[in-house]
């Protein structure tokens, strides 16, 4: 069975909520799902001036930390700091923390007055019937 529109269901409290997918939608243990706000931005060609596609506003990622048939429970991912620099995992701060280092991403060398803006982050609250895509496999 395929699906491809996966839905928020239930939320349990501020790090938990359950998707409508589950193992018979090949879901793993660690996939990740973005959950998504209802209202992107057309992204337009500047020389057909065709919309081309949609921009959509990610409301938090998620983590799948149990399955079952037809559900998963997912939970938010963990972000730690080390000094004042936030990490993206646990693991990231156990690979760096005896260096006491951090890792930063590298800025695009871009023209500052052609951005647009579209931050992809949303300031929505998540609610049940929110759209939630699968965007990670893990490697089981």
């Amino acid at each position: 069975m395929k699906k491809n529109n996966f839905k928020v269901v239930k939320i349990l409290d501020e790090y938990t909520l359950i998707i409508n997918a589950g193992a018979i939608h090949n879901i793993k243990s660690k996939d990740e799902f973005q959950i998504l706000d209802k209202e992107g931005s057309e992204v337009v060609d500047p020389e057909t001036r065709d919309v081309i596609g949609y921009l959509d506003l990610i409301k938090a990622t998620v983590e799948v930390s149990e399955l079952q048939d037809k559900m998963c429970i997912c939970t938010s991912k963990q972000k730690a700091k080390l000094g004042s620099k936030t990490l993206e995992s646990i693991s990231a701060v156990n690979a760096f923390s005896s260096k006491l280092a951090y890792s930063e991403q590298e800025k695009l060398n871009i023209d500052l007055s052609q951005v647009t803006g579209g931050l992809r982050k949303s300031d929505s609250p998540i609610q049940i019937g929110d759209e939630a895509r699968l965007v990670k496999f893990s490697e089981q």
